[in-house]
Order: structure tokens, then C-alpha cells, then sequence
């Protein structure tokens, strides 16, 4: 393990040449300008110094934006990225985080009947479509263009990148910290921060024989709750709720905290083991959490700020600065730490995803259909025509006595039982995708969306 050592949280990454090119125009541009200036006479016409100075200041502002450092925008609380969760991936996990961008560019926006939704050309696939009055829309679906019923080995759902570099601890995956004041709501001095995370493929648990509850995109997320920017509750969502817990019972390395993801389902908890989250006894299904692979969300995120009272989002740049303490990471295996105590964190410097406009992010967060599939053939069966002609033919044969036994009412009872029991199975295998992070319940009153109660236990 490596001495501790001092570093300083940028909030750029290394330098993008086409940035350079274009920041170097705009000092230019300035620069002539200076120099024209007081060979100008008072009286002249400067509408020309005027344009140079108008769009050296525009092409500046758009860099900012780009980099999420404009002037404009709140800075994103230090303490947001100081006490952000840590998270062990599943050592058996086989789809990793992934970005909602790069999922949409291979989706095409369904009904939730499957009828096609009309995008034009060049706006399918890119954030733009999401604000189109037909696309944002609480019944449209963004139907992967591939279908994992037919292929279980898609690469842009098992998505290699996001897979954490088990040194660095960084993921191709952005994370998507949103941050919520709940002075109003809650008291004084309250600020909810929460830390999404995208996967573009949840594994369904296996039960039995399958795995029920596959679905195409999945957004998680961890919350922690902050009194005048010092911790005191966190929630880790699973499935349709989570768990929230007092900050001081909770496994930490350094200052941060550390939740374990469930393989395939992606469920947040607050230590390893096997979790079942059924009421169905014996065959109910079990998620399953260990210490396989850390990743630290916090080294590539973006930030918006939510607006309970107006549910409106607003990018956020980096912060400032700051000075902090890292150590070396942990070894991967060790056992896990006391509830409430620390371990060493793993050295780390966060970094704003600069390749993600502050336009895309509010894009991305006000979008109001699904992230996913609605496998609209199980939910809306429609017969071919052949198989209307089937069961034309199926009825003349029963009416006539032609070539087999006429069916009884019960007999067509049970048949009909019998693919009605079909379906609900495959809506149980194949579940519809998720709604994003808008509606997460960001504007709740407690920590946990439907009670103001802590777990007294981690699980």
C-alpha cells in the first residue's frame, strides 16, 4: 500500500485539441481586437470591433458550457463529489454500466403498442429527438435495435466499457449526480444529492429454470442526504424501493461510503451476502452482492440541479478546487468493514464528462418515456394473418366434425388458460424499461421515498 498523498481535484480532463485550437482563435481574435481599439476613433463606427469582441465572447461561453465550467451555472457542492458512494461490482456480473447517449443511439422511440414513432432521419438516435413533442412522451419506449430474446450476446447491452479498471477504479460509465434542495421540503440546511447510475441491460434474476425480470435499460441510483453539507442518511435503491440507512452505520472507506451492487439486477445494498427481496418463499428470487470489481462513479460525472417546486433541471459546472487526502485502494477479497468504521479510500480525482453538453444533460433528465423495451408482442399479441386463418379454420373444423374431435367449452376453456399463463410467465421474464431519473421521487420528503424511516440494520 502506497504513503497517502496530497492532489488536487480538477474539474478538466486532459487537453482536447479541438478545445485548444478553439481557445486559441478566441485569444487571437481578442488580442487584434485590443490592439484595434485605440487606433478607433471615439466617433468611428466599431460595429466590426463590436462582432470580433461578440463572438470571441460567444465561442468562449460555448467551450465553458462544453467543459461545465460556465460562469453561469451553480457550482456543483464540494461535498457532493468528497462523500460520493463507492460501489463493488458483482464478481459473476456480466453487463456493466454504459452511457444513456451512446444506448440511444441504438434505439428507435415505439409505442408502447409498438407502433413506430416518426423521428426525422437526422434526429433518430440523437439527444435532440428526446424534446420532440412525440418522442418525450410517458408512452414511448426506446426499443433497443436489437433483441435480446433472440441474442443474449449483444455488445453495446453487455457494455465492456463500463467494466471498471480494477487499478484505477474507473469506468467508461458516467455518473449523473443531480442535487435537490429540501429546505422547503424538509428544513433548513437539507440538501439531497443523488448519484445515478445507467446500465444498459438489467439480468433478471434466475429462478427455478430462468431468469424473470430481464429488461433493456436500468437506471439505480444511491442518495445521501446532507445538513448544512455534512451527511446524515443515505438511500440505495433496489428493485422498486431500497433501503435507507443512518450515515453513521454504514460501511466507509475514508469519508465515503460503500454499497455493493446485486449481479445482473443491479441492486444497491449496504453489504455483501444473498438477498432475497420476494415474499415468495423458497423459489423467491435472490440477489447476489460481493466485493468483486470497485468502481468509483465520482472520476466521470456530469451534475444538474432539480428544482422540487417546478421539477425543472439545471446543469451545474464543477467545483472549485479543492485540496484532499487520497490513499491506495483496498484489496479486492478483503473482508468487509465494520458497519460504521472506515477503511482507506481509493486515491481518486474527479472529473467532469466534458463530452456531454449541458444541453444533452437536461435532455437526458427531463425525458419523460421509457429506457427500454416494451416487448410489446407479450404485452399486445396480434395474431398474423395466417394464424387468423388457422383458427378460422380450427372453428370449421370443430362446427363440422372435419378431420378431429370437436373441442368441448371446457377443452377451450383450458386452451385459453393455458396461453393466457403463457403470456403472464413471459411478462414476468421480459419486463418493460425503466422511467429515467425525473421520476425517481426526487422531491421526496424522507430519505426513502415512501417513508421517513432509517433501517436500523444494514442489509
Amino acid at each position: 500500500m502506497s504513503d497517502p498523498q496530497t492532489k488536487v481535484e480538477e474539474s478538466t480532463s486532459l487537453p482536447n485539441k479541438v478545445e485548444d485550437v478553439a481557445k486559441n482563435a478566441v485569444e487571437k481574435a481578442v488580442e487584434a481586437a485590443v490592439k484595434e481599439a485605440p487606433s478607433v476613433p471615439p466617433s468611428a463606427d466599431k460595429t466590426g470591433l463590436a462582432t470580433i469582441l461578440g463572438a470571441a465572447k460567444a465561442v468562449e461561453a460555448g467551450l465553458a458550457a462544453q467543459r461545465g465550467t460556465d460562469p453561469n451555472y451553480e457550482a456543483l457542492p464540494a461535498f457532493a463529489l468528497k462523500y460520493a458512494p463507492l460501489m463493488w461490482l458483482n464478481s459473476g456480473e456480466q453487463y456493466w454500466p454504459g452511457n444513456p447517449l451512446e444506448f440511444l443511439e441504438n434505439t428507435k422511440p415505439q409505442h408502447k403498442t409498438g407502433a413506430p414513432v416518426d423521428v426525422p432521419p437526422d434526429l433518430l438516435g440523437k439527444p435532440e429527438s428526446l424534446k420532440l413533442p412525440a418522442v418525450n412522451d410517458p408512452d414511448v419506449y426506446l426499443t433497443f435495435n436489437e433483441d435480446p430474446r433472440t441474442n443474449s450476446h449483444i455488445e453495446k447491452l453487455i457494455s465492456l466499457p463500463g467494466k471498471p479498471d480494477p487499478t484505477t477504479h474507473l469506468s467508461g460509465s458516467t455518473c449523473w449526480i443531480i442535487v435537490a434542495d429540501k429546505s422547503h421540503i424538509v428544513e433548513p440546511g437539507v440538501v439531497d444529492v443523488f448519484y445515478f447510475f445507467f446500465y444498459p441491460y438489467n439480468l433478471g434474476t434466475f429462478v427455478v429454470y430462468t431468469n424473470f425480470g430481464n429488461h433493456v435499460g436500468d437506471w439505480e441510483h444511491s442518495m445521501i442526504r446532507f445538513k448544512d453539507g455534512k451527511p446524515i442518511a443515505i438511500h440505495l435503491s433496489a428493485h422498486s424501493e431500497g433501503h435507507s440507512f443512518s450515515w453513521d452505520i454504514m460501511e466507509k472507506m475514508g469519508d465515503r461510503p460503500v454499497g455493493y451492487v446485486a449481479r445482473g439486477s443491479h441492486a444497491n445494498y449496504a453489504k455483501p451476502g444473498d438477498k432475497a427481496y420476494s415474499k415468495v418463499p423458497i423459489f423467491g428470487p435472490v440477489d447476489h452482492a460481493d466485493k468483486g470489481l470497485l468502481w468509483d462513479p465520482s472520476l466521470k460525472y456530469v451534475a444538474a440541479k432539480f428544482d422540487p417546486p417546478t421539477g425543472t433541471f439545471t446543469p451545474m459546472k464543477a467545483p472549485h478546487p479543492t485540496t484532499t487526502t487520497t490513499a491506495a485502494p483496498p484489496t479486492p477479497g478483503a473482508a468487509p468493514t465494520p458497519a460504521g468504521a472506515s477503511s482507506a479510500p481509493p486515491a481518486s480525482t474527479p472529473v467532469y464528462d466534458t463530452s456531454i453538453t449541458p444541453e444533452d444533460i437536461v435532455l437526458v433528465l427531463n425525458f419523460q418515456g421509457k429506457w427500454g423495451n416494451s416487448f410489446s408482442d407479450i404485452r399486445f399479441p396480434k395474431g398474423s394473418l395466417g394464424d387468423k386463418f388457422t383458427e378460422f379454420g380450427d372453428k370449421l373444423k370443430n362446427i363440422f366434425h372435419i378431420g378431429k374431435k370437436q373441442e368441448s367449452g371446457l377443452q377451450q376453456d383450458e386452451k385459453k388458460k393455458s396461453v393466457g399463463l403463457i403470456q403472464k410467465l413471459s411478462m414476468l421474464r421480459w419486463s418493460e424499461g425503466p422511467t429515467g431519473p425525473r421520476y425517481k421521487s426526487l422531491e421526496r420528503a424522507g430519505a426513502q421515498w415512501n417513508t421517513t424511516a432509517l433501517s436500523a440494520q444494514l442489509v
